[in-house]
């Protein structure tokens, strides 16, 4: 009798259980097809950061929201707090269908060894190369460096120090928040430019090309704005013949004029002027940086007669093929010296306010179209007998043998252009020349205020010279981008 009473026992609660389990499971189906993160959570959609997703209890029937990272870049933080990170042109991991994957597959935590203290002997350990974009108007850089490095993709950290967020659902999709400023930081990171801007009563959409793919904002009326990144799907690994790591304080401090309308105009350099610049200055606000402390250099409309020995230069106008006249005091010019030889260093173009480059390029063009030929010839001449170096840093040696010096001789001669590519050869050239003179600076020279000093007679040019040449050529290859473009953008966007 208790033989039997006891099975009977055990008979009903392993039916108990089974009736329970299933119902679990059967709730769980149920509750996993009304998921509205359901195709969310997958390593298809989150790449890499599948794995970093919050784990659900068995007891709990409704799982938690998926998470991706707060994206983050501000003059104060950085890059999502590095002042430093690498930069691959390709995405150095497979990203998964959210678009912000492919961009943290693109921008690395930076690795442990500076690329150039594994290549270069002679060159103390860490030595950085920095990519410092230019932010609106002003020649002080974003701090958000680009370093290059010789460590392979795999050993790249995942940005594993990111904190996370809950994705937010937008339509059939999910999405990470991000600022404008953050935006606009990535595009400069990036060497981002305008291809495509349309606003009307339906709403705005605009796009975005750089080096390392393209950036599309769709923002509908009475909806949510949101940003997508695509990479690049005309290179793949097998075939890109450059390495795939690249790097894109000075405490001077100046804004430049925007492109004025045609007339004559004056320089007027203006200490701590900048608050009262238009427009550009709510960006660096935005971006964290004090505008007290940036001078300013002013196009004032000349409504007098004009200064004695003042240098005159034709830039283009907000106009269509029509030039503006800008006079240049002395006292101005020797701030334009000063701005040539404080340039930062930059592997790749800029992304850089119209105004600026258009001073300085036009200003420094007599001095470059004079070296012209013989900044050619010496990076020609470096990649030929440096060689070996280059193919040490990577880059593909058919491709060393065959064609680097050629267009790196080209690009120079070429004189203007839109090719990131050949700015990182011209760059790749003249480190080699640096390389074996460490006491020459690479974001600040003195080839310009001692050329004015000597009374711009024309020398041999020296390894100081080759770095202030290269770094006009990258000014000349730059492209124009709109920094007042926040006006378009809400606050926040959704990255999806």
């Amino acid at each position: 009798m208790d033989a039997a009473a006891m099975a009977a026992g055990w008979l009903s609660f392993l039916v108990t259980a089974v009736g329970l389990g299933s119902l679990i499971t059967q709730t769980s189906a149920i509750e996993e097809q009304l998921d509205p993160y359901l195709s969310s959570r997958n390593r298809e959609y989150l790449g890499s950061w599948f794995l970093r997703q919050p784990s659900s209890s068995w007891y709990k029937l409704k799982k938690p929201k998926p998470v991706g990272p707060v994206i983050f870049a501000r003059l104060v933080d950085g890059f999502c707090g590095f002042n430093t990170v690498d930069m691959t042109r390709l995405p150095a991991e497979a990203p998964g269908k959210a678009s912000w994957t492919a961009m943290l597959a693109i921008l690395h935590e930076p690795g442990p060894t500076s690329f150039y203290s594994s290549h270069y002997t002679d060159v103390k350990s860490h030595a950085d190369v920095r990519f410092h974009q230019l932010d609106s108007e002003s020649t002080d850089a974003i701090p958000v460096d680009i370093e290059r490095d010789s460590v392979s993709p795999q050993s790249q950290r995942g940005w594993a120090s990111l904190a996370t967020q809950s994705l937010t659902r937008h339509g059939s999709t999910t999405c990470i928040v991000i600022s404008r400023t953050t935006l606009i930081t990535m595009l400069a990171l990036v060497n981002g430019r305008q291809m495509f801007r349309y606003s009307d009563a339906s709403g705005h959409r605009a796009s975005y090309a750089s080096y390392c793919g393209h950036f599309y904002v769709n923002w509908p009326l009475d909806s949510a704005a949101t940003l997508y990144f695509a990479p690049h799907d005309s290179h793949n690994k097998t075939t890109d013949v450059y390495p795939p790591f690249f790097s894109p304080d000075s405490t001077f401090k100046c804004a430049f004029a925007g492109r004025k309308q045609p007339g004559t105009w004056i320089l007027e350099y203006q200490r701590k002027g900048f608050p009262g610049a238009h427009g550009s200055r709510h960006l660096w606000n935005l971006m964290g940086g004090k505008v007290y402390e940036v001078d300013f250099l002013l196009a004032r409309r000349l409504k007098n007669e004009a200064p004695e020995d003042c240098l005159t230069l034709q830039l283009p106008s907000t106009a269509v093929n029509q030039n503006w006249t800008l006079l240049v005091p002395k006292a101005e010019e020797e701030i334009l010296l000063y701005a040539l030889d404080c340039l930062p260093w930059s592997s790749i173009s800029w992304s850089i306010h119209r105004g600026l480059r258009d001073i300085l390029v036009m200003y420094a063009k007599p001095t470059m179209n004079k070296y012209r030929k013989s900044l050619a010839n010496k990076l020609e001449a470096a990649v030929s007998e440096y060689s070996h170096v280059l193919i040490k840093k990577g880059w593909h040696p058919d491709f060393v043998y065959s064609s680097l010096g050629d267009i790196a001789g080209s690009s120079v001669m070429a004189g203007e252009g839109n090719s990131g590519d050949s700015v990182r050869v011209v760059t790749e050239a003249a480190l080699l020349l640096w390389n074996s003179n460490s006491h020459v600076g690479l974001d600040e020279t003195s080839f310009w205020r001692e050329r004015k000093y000597e009374g711009g007679a024309e020398g041999e040019l020296g390894i100081d010279g080759v770095i202030a040449l290269t770094k006009v050529f990258v000014l000349e290859w730059s492209n124009e981008f709109d920094y007042q473009m926040y006006h378009d953008l809400p606050p926040e966007l959704l990255f999806r």
